[in-house]
């Protein structure tokens, strides 16, 4: 009887190291793998808001030239890389619209996505 009774912590002591250590380890592999994805998606609210100045002031750039059509231009940023997304009427228009993402500050790159209808 005295022998099961010391039996009994160590076996309790071997399970709950047996079930700490899988889940140690599924919990590693589980934030490998998404930490990954979402570190590179995650911003920190000063980025979120610096970001939202920049598209700010390309579209209001954008809103006073006298080539671009602002209001079919889509502005996008992310940590700086504006992304421009619509429909322009002429090669001209989307130049323009390049060049004036571009000259914005804080823009690190400007991604065209811009499609000519003429």
């Amino acid at each position: 009887m005295n022998i099961e009774r010391k039996a009994v912590p160590a076996l309790l002591a071997g399970l709950l190291l047996t079930l700490g250590t899988s889940g140690c380890a599924w919990w590693n592999e589980h934030m490998r793998s998404h930490t990954s994805t979402a570190s590179s998606e995650h911003r920190s609210p000063t980025q979120t808001a610096s970001d939202a100045v920049i598209t700010a002031k390309v579209k209001t750039a954008m809103a006073a030239d006298e080539l671009v059509k602002a209001r079919h231009i889509d502005v996008d940023t992310v940590r700086g890389v504006v992304s421009l997304n619509g429909t322009v009427d002429s090669t001209a228009e989307k130049s323009r619209a390049m060049e004036i993402a571009r000259n914005v500050s804080g823009v690190v790159d400007v991604r065209d996505n811009l499609k000519t209808s003429g």
